[in-house]
């Protein structure tokens, strides 16, 4: 990872001064980085995996037993709360032996202008929200850095999760989506031909573990509804750049993937979830 290109200092701001040398930093240690999901990441998994067992409806766990990523993954989902790439990724660490190091490129916001949003990123996730996002006047610019600092980072091991709606759909209809922005497309122009690209499907879970964890320690009929977990087939990056599709075009080809899987879900679910 050290041919992965820093962030122009000289057009940081504030506490990004700090944040994003100190979490790049990190990230652009191998060894550092597979360490900190060694153990970290491993013990969040499978946090999440028990504190939620008796909620969680897997499907398509057999894409996950065949699938090979020689370069590196990306995962990519619709996005209902702040946990859904987790959920996601606990099940690719735990029943695959793909991931050795995760990221997750997350807003600047807070997460790399405040102290306490570098602290969180940190302590509870071992720097793994990287590298940022940004949303004002400077995006054009140092977010091509990020998709060259992601496509870097990329290799055997590394799973990269990427929400391609940008933002949480708020909604109480899980199968209506935000429009997707095309950030997905530029990441898959840069990566290797061999890269694979996940599409996943999840619903059923709030934006609070509290909550989540409170639920699966009622007793049985009194969980609420399930959390569904859906992994599709797996597309080849290679693929997606042989068809000379644009940026915009290529996110929508992989995430229409992501809506076809949340049909299935609407059809599983069309009487009704049952009360676990």
């Amino acid at each position: 990872m050290s041919d992965i290109p820093p962030m122009p200092r000289d057009q940081l701001r504030g506490f990004e001064r700090i944040a994003v040398p100190f979490i790049e930093g990190i990230n652009r240690r191998p060894r550092v980085v597979r360490a900190i999901h060694a153990t970290l990441g491993k013990v969040n998994g499978a946090t999440i995996l028990v504190g939620l067992r008796h909620l969680l409806a897997p499907r398509g766990l057999e894409h996950l037993d065949r699938l090979a990523a020689p370069k590196g993954l990306v995962l990519v989902s619709n996005h209902r709360s702040f946990f859904d790439m987790y959920v996601i990724s606990a099940y690719v660490t735990h029943h695959t032996p793909l991931m050795k190091a995760l990221l997750f490129p997350v807003r600047a916001n807070f997460f790399y202008t405040h102290p306490l949003g570098a602290l969180v990123n940190f302590a509870a996730s071992g720097a793994v929200m990287w590298p940022p996002v940004f949303r004002d006047e400077r995006k054009r610019l140092l977010n091509a850095v990020g998709f060259r600092q992601m496509a870097a980072a990329l290799g055997p091991g590394v799973v990269i999760g990427i929400h391609p709606e940008g933002t949480r759909g708020k909604g109480r209809d899980p199968y209506t989506y935000l429009p997707v922005k095309p950030g997905l497309g530029m990441l898959v122009a840069e990566v290797d031909p061999e890269v694979r690209i996940l599409p996943v499907f999840i619903a059923g879970m709030s934006s609070s573990f509290q909550r989540e964890f409170g639920r699966n320690l009622r007793p049985k009929g009194q969980r609420g509804e399930p959390i569904r977990v859906r992994f599709g087939a797996a597309l080849r990056a290679g693929d997606l750049q042989a068809q000379g599709l644009d940026a915009a075009q290529a996110t929508e080809v992989v995430f229409q993937r992501v809506r076809e899987l949340g049909e299935f879900d609407r059809q599983e679910g069309a009487s009704g979830w049952p009360q676990l």
